[in-house]
């Protein structure tokens, strides 16, 4: 058995004390085998900022795989942000931005959909570029035989069900179906502040997308805020439970292998 906590849209710089407080305690009683980071740790990927990423991640006890988001690129240094616009990732949070964690039940991937422009002016749309989907369709071949593969990226790869004109990241259908050539099991991601789980109803097959709302900060979208913690059993189905933050500490809001399915 496997337990994941999955966390999401931290915006440190917009964050809220408290509760990062309440989340740190929580995950070090509960010692989940991973916390997985889908993005957005900074609101404006200062230093300030980096440090506090870099200190809330140094105060967990399980191990962490991250993958950056949107507001994890310089916003203000565009020079950096064209000429190296990890450098502050890889010097604070990680050495990579596509980290590959396992144990004897899962094998979790990261993919970063983050870009540092793009041809329109809204920069925060994300994309699954055809590189990024053949790096990792390559290691997930990789993958040993038995292992639950799961996928970590930051932008949605599928709406929520009552939020039809989501935004989505750039490829996301094409993503969705490599992925579920790839035998992919759950897909984790952020960005839109939303929490739900669904399958695509069109295609009828593939990973159940796993969608966190933002887990720390003060930028809350009708939600309260969230994380789910995911128990992956061998031959089961995985058991998703989203928790949300009271005002004093977390609370189960939802448990089921399947939510909005």
């Amino acid at each position: 058995m496997t337990v994941i906590a999955h966390i999401s849209d931290l915006h440190f710089g917009a964050h809220d004390p408290a509760i990062v407080a309440g989340l740190v305690a929580e995950l070090n009683a509960d010692r989940p085998d991973l916390v997985a980071i889908s993005g957005d740790l900074t609101q404006y990927a200062t230093r300030r900022e980096y440090a506090q990423a870099g200190r809330f991640i140094a105060s967990l006890q399980s191990p962490v795989l991250a993958v950056p988001g949107n507001h994890d690129l310089p916003q203000f240094n565009l020079p950096e942000r064209f000429a190296d616009p990890y450098a502050r990732w890889t010097a604070t949070i990680a050495p990579e931005t596509e980290p590959t964690w396992s144990d004897g039940t899962v094998a979790v991937l990261g993919v970063n959909s983050a870009h540092r422009a793009a041809w329109h002016w809204d920069w925060s749309r994300g994309r699954i570029g055809r590189k990024h989907l053949e790096r990792v369709l390559g290691r997930l071949a990789a993958v040993p035989k038995g292992l639950a593969r799961i996928v970590v990226a930051h932008h949605p790869l599928l709406a929520a069900e009552d939020r039809p004109r989501m935004v989505l990241a750039g490829r996301a259908r094409q993503t969705l179906a490599a992925l579920a050539e790839a035998d992919v099991r759950l897909v984790l991601s952020g960005h839109a502040h939303a929490t739900y789980a669904r399958f695509d109803e069109i295609e009828g097959v593939g990973p159940l997308v796993v969608q966190c709302g933002t887990t720390t900060s003060v930028r809350l979208r009708n939600e309260p805020n969230t994380y789910n913690q995911i128990t992956v059993l061998p031959g089961a189905e995985p058991v998703i439970e989203a928790r949300a933050w009271t005002g004093s500490g977390w609370s189960g809001q939802a448990s089921a292998s399947m939510i909005g399915a």
